[in-house]
């Protein structure tokens, strides 16, 4: 994410005026998850205030991990004495489905090996060979061997687990996917469960964002609060939030937002006292106040501070 990261941490940056780690938190619970474990780095105390406050009625902790910067594999070891038995392992930016993740838990009850959630590799990401149909073997990770499918993220684990990715770490390799790796490498089986129907974004670039957001947006996955207008829709006036606008669905204006004499979308999201004048806001996610005038198109803007995406330019904002 680049400059913008060091604005807001990932896991609160807004996919159709939901933080990405609210949509996790939210499907894990449909999924039927009752404990979480938030490992946080990065402006964690931020983090930790986000989801202690907007989660508070739930089983959560959250632990800081201080060699977060050293990858992901570091900061899965902080939680090593916070969890026992059998868990699932999530990044705090992936949207998906709660069957994903409902499907992973009963593969893992099936096959009783750890396992992995796989999907198309036309989304991209890192690739694996397997054997089986829709469920089976993982052969190797890190070539697809004409299987067509990458890690989608979510993995089902138990806590022998440490030991392999205590291993990986030693030998320099950080990520979780290095650990993985090295699990099959010395003769282990690693299950997988594919979801070729089901929805998900790993969402590692503004692209990815506005990706997620548009998706959520066209399919109406919008939290009730505020103002939606479904798509095909057009919505002039809709009462304090918006004077003598025109809104073109979908789009979601979020409370807090204040809209004047603009045209809005389709395919945008504004939350956190966003006011937009004389602009003109499409395929964009507008959050932490500010103003925006002019064009703000295929951009995230944090703050009135524009971050373009798909090499687009952002004009006057």
């Amino acid at each position: 994410m680049g400059n913008l990261s060091r604005l807001c941490p990932k896991p609160l940056i807004p996919v159709a005026g939901r933080p990405l780690i609210d949509w996790v938190i939210q499907s894990l619970l449909k999924a039927g998850v009752k404990r979480f474990i938030v490992v946080v780095g990065h402006m964690g105390g931020i983090v930790e205030r986000h989801v202690m406050d907007r989660w508070r009625s739930l089983n959560v902790d959250c632990i800081h991990a201080d060699n977060y910067f050293k990858g992901a594999g570091h900061s899965l070891l902080a939680a090593e004495n916070h969890v026992s038995g059998e868990f699932i392992l999530c990044p705090a930016d992936l949207v998906f489905d709660h069957e994903v993740a409902l499907g992973l838990m009963k593969g893992a009850k099936k096959l009783r090996v750890p396992v992995i959630a796989t999907g198309s590799a036309v989304k991209g990401g890192t690739p694996v060979s397997t054997s089986g149909g829709r469920c089976g073997e993982v052969l190797g990770i890190g070539e697809g061997g004409g299987s067509g499918r990458v890690c989608v993220g979510l993995v089902a684990l138990d806590s022998s687990f440490f030991t392999h990715l205590r291993r990986s770490l030693a030998r320099g390799e950080g990520s979780v996917v290095s650990a993985l790796k090295l699990y099959v490498e010395e003769g282990n089986m690693l299950g997988f469960v594919d979801f070729p129907g089901r929805m998900w974004f790993d969402v590692d670039t503004p692209s990815d964002v506005l990706d997620a957001n548009r998706h959520a947006l066209r399919a109406g996955l919008v939290p009730e609060e505020g103002v939606y207008v479904p798509p095909g829709e057009i919505q002039r006036d809709v009462g304090a939030f918006a004077r003598g606008s025109t809104l073109v669905g979908p789009i979601l204006l979020g409370l807090g937002g204040r809209v004047e004499c603009s045209t809005l979308g389709p395919d945008a999201s504004l939350s956190g006292s966003v006011s937009c004048r004389n602009a003109v806001v499409s395929d964009a996610v507008v959050f932490g106040g500010g103003r925006i005038t002019g064009v703000a198109r295929e951009a995230i803007v944090f703050g009135g501070i524009p971050f373009p995406a798909r090499g687009a330019g952002v004009e006057q904002v």
